[in-house]
C-alpha cells in the first residue's frame, strides 16, 4: 500500500482574501471539484474515472481534520479502509487556492500525479475541512483536504 507525498500547496495569509468579492468555496463543494478535476485528468490520460466512495469520503475527512490548523502535512501509515486489503493512496493539501490550482499542483508533483493516474485505483473521494475563522470571525478560505484512493477490491 502506498501513501502519496504530502503537498503544502501554499498557505496564504487571511489578508490575501481581503477585498475579494467572492466568498471562499465551501469545503464540500471544493472537495467535489477536486474529485471531478482529478477524474478529468484520469480521463485525459485514457483511464477510467474513479467511482466516488462515501466510505472514503468519511475517512478523508478524518485524515484532513488534524491539518486544519497546522501547516505541517504528514502522512500516517495508510492502509485500505473501505476495501480490506486493497491498494491505497493519499494526496493532501492545506491552502486557500482553488480546486483547479490544487489539482494542477498535484499533477506537477510526481507522487501526487502517480496517485491520480494509477490505473489500479478504482474508488476515491476528497474531503476538505475549513480552518479556524480569522480573528474578526470571517472565513479565512484555508481548507485542509485529503484525497484518498483505493482499489481494486481484493477477490
Amino acid at each position: 500500500m502506498r501513501a502519496g507525498v504530502a503537498l503544502l500547496a501554499g498557505v496564504f495569509a487571511a489578508s490575501a482574501l481581503a477585498g475579494c468579492s467572492t466568498p471562499p468555496t465551501p469545503p464540500e463543494e471544493l472537495a467535489r471539484e477536486m474529485f471531478d478535476l482529478s477524474n478529468a485528468q484520469r480521463e485525459e490520460a485514457g483511464l477510467a474515472p474513479l467511482t466516488w466512495s462515501d466510505c472514503l469520503a468519511d475517512k478523508a475527512a478524518e485524515r484532513a481534520a488534524p491539518f486544519v490548523d497546522s501547516a505541517e502535512l504528514e502522512h500516517e501509515v495508510l492502509v485500505s479502509s473501505c476495501h480490506e486489503g486493497a491498494k491505497a493512496g493519499e494526496n493532501l493539501s492545506r491552502t486557500d487556492l482553488s480546486a483547479a490550482d490544487v489539482v494542477d499542483l498535484w499533477m506537477g508533483s510526481a507522487g501526487h500525479r502517480a496517485n491520480i493516474l494509477d490505473s489500479e485505483f478504482t474508488i476515491g473521494a476528497v474531503a476538505c475541512v475549513a480552518a479556524a475563522p480569522n480573528p474578526d470571525g470571517g472565513d479565512s478560505g484555508v481548507r485542509a483536504c485529503s484525497q484518498l484512493f483505493e482499489g481494486p477490491e481484493p477477490s
